[in-house]
């Protein structure tokens, strides 16, 4: 514990004194929509215009999820997506795809294709004044490919498929305004009732801060610390299989963002610190506990 309560100190100082420093340099703090890391859980994408459509596409040099490589380490990442916002109900649905950055070429091996995704969300915002936003979102994040890759790869048609219900809060009224979200997994299948598929969970704390640089130029820098309890990665029978759980991610990320009319891009530099050995383990042989990757992306808003 007492490991945890350092990383993290020495996480939310630094972030502090970056927020010092560039609002030291008159930056303007932008109290707009902020451009948060890309998970699976959450797509960025600029604030919706007139007719509350967004569509674009980003990518990231390592698909980082939860202190795992997804599709193993310096593996890049496409996230085309697309949101469609609901009038002032605060609801959005959601759609984007996850591709290893190989998928174009010959790189990419038989397990990345078992991961290719087409994922389909809805979501809920509502935002009390300038002091709080609560929000709850469901996605279905469907592996299409997964079932013929295994039965390839181990002779199982075993379908990767799993939904994610979020709820979480922001703090607005004071300064990094601090977010609290919570992730619960269902996992369709159970590997012939050999893995449990309701009791993952991911729970997540960040902090951001915006700086307006110029007209329409935004630096945002953003922070998180995230706890992940694995149980579906234990399979019965399994020797080489445990479940995992614990600190999982340590992180920050650095995103200046420009948009011009209904066009943003916007580019990032991600690093996550991984404090706990069932996630910083790779095999018995290999460990990496630091995670660095970068990322860019192009949207437009209707």
């Amino acid at each position: 514990m007492k490991r945890y309560m350092f990383f993290l100190a020495l996480f939310l100082t630094t972030l502090m004194v970056a927020v010092s420093a560039v609002h030291a340099q008159g930056g303007a703090i932008k109290a707009e929509k902020s451009v948060e890391v890309p998970v699976k859980e959450d797509v960025a994408a600029p604030e919706a215009k007139k007719f509350g459509f967004t569509a674009g596409v980003d990518y990231f040099s390592n698909y980082f999820w939860r202190g795992f490589d997804w599709y193993g380490e310096n593996v890049g990442v496409f996230f085309p997506y697309a949101n469609y916002e609901i009038g002032k109900t605060g609801l959005t649905l959601g759609y984007m795809g996850e591709y290893a950055a190989e998928s174009a070429g010959d790189g990419t091996t038989p397990d990345n294709k078992k991961w290719y995704g087409a994922d389909f969300g809805l979501s809920y915002t509502h935002t009390f004044g300038k002091s709080l936003t609560v929000f709850a979102k469901a996605w279905w994040f469907w592996y299409y490919k997964s079932k013929k890759q295994n039965e390839k790869l181990i002779e199982k048609n075993y379908d990767e498929s799993y939904g994610t219900g979020t709820v979480g809060f922001t703090i607005d009224a004071i300064p990094l305004k601090p977010t609290f979200i919570y992730n619960h997994d269902y996992i369709k299948d159970d590997y012939d009732n050999t893995r449990e598929t309701k009791k993952d969970y991911y729970a997540q704390f960040q902090l951001k801060h915006e700086f307006e640089m110029a007209a329409g130029t935004v630096l945002t820098l953003l922070g998180n610390v995230g706890y992940f309890n694995n149980a579906s990665a234990n399979i019965k029978n399994d020797d080489t299989t445990k479940k995992k759980k614990g600190v999982s991610d340590v992180g920050a990320m650095i995103d200046l963002a420009a948009t011009k009319g209904m066009v943003t891009f916007h580019g990032n530099i991600n690093y996550a610190y991984i404090p706990d050995k069932d996630f910083y383990q790779i095999t018995p042989e290999k460990k990496n506990k630091h995670r660095w990757w970068s990322g860019f992306g192009a949207s437009l808003a209707l």
